[in-house]
């Protein structure tokens, strides 16, 4: 097991700080959905975030660890807590806007720079330490595949209800 640090500092700091300017945001907000649908949408982030990156932060990609060191840790659950408001918050402009064609595209690489700009702050302050050759730059297609799922399942989500 590799420790980056021990002490609780800028990298559980910045997790604690986004996590609730995220949800004081979504807290002010008009209500856009239901609140079963809010609970879905923040919870499938979570889920989204959660289940990417241990895809690729453990063997046999490996490509990073998450916070102080290689072992999963309770604060590594709320670092991927925080990928649940950033996936509401997704849907909720998507849905307010009422993007639709090519701006689709647009909305989504205007996102993935968002998350590469998030991401660039998080490995910055130690939240996330890339290995085996990984960079930010991988990152990328990740988000553009990933937030191009999620707008395919706003939109399954929406036929099957009316809350939407």
């Amino acid at each position: 097991m590799k420790v980056y640090d021990q002490q609780f500092n800028q990298n559980e700091w910045f997790v604690v700080i986004v996590l609730i300017v995220t949800f004081f945001t979504i807290s002010k907000l008009p209500r856009r959905f239901s609140k079963a649908t809010t609970y879905t949408l923040v919870l499938m982030g979570i889920f989204i975030g959660m289940f990417a990156d241990h895809t690729i932060s453990i063997p046999p990609f490996d490509f990073y660890d998450v916070n102080d060191n290689s072992a999963y840790k309770v604060f590594d659950f709320f670092t991927y807590v925080m990928y649940g408001p950033f996936g509401y918050l997704f849907l909720y402009f998507y849905d307010y806007l009422q993007i639709k064609g090519l701006k689709i595209m647009l909305y989504i690489i205007l996102w993935t720079s968002l998350s590469i700009f998030m991401e660039y702050i998080a490995s910055s302050l130690g939240v996330f330490h890339y290995k085996r050759g990984y960079s930010l730059l991988f990152s990328i297609p990740i988000y553009l595949w990933i937030q191009s799922l999620v707008i395919v399942y706003y939109h399954l989500l929406k036929r099957k209800t009316s809350s939407l």
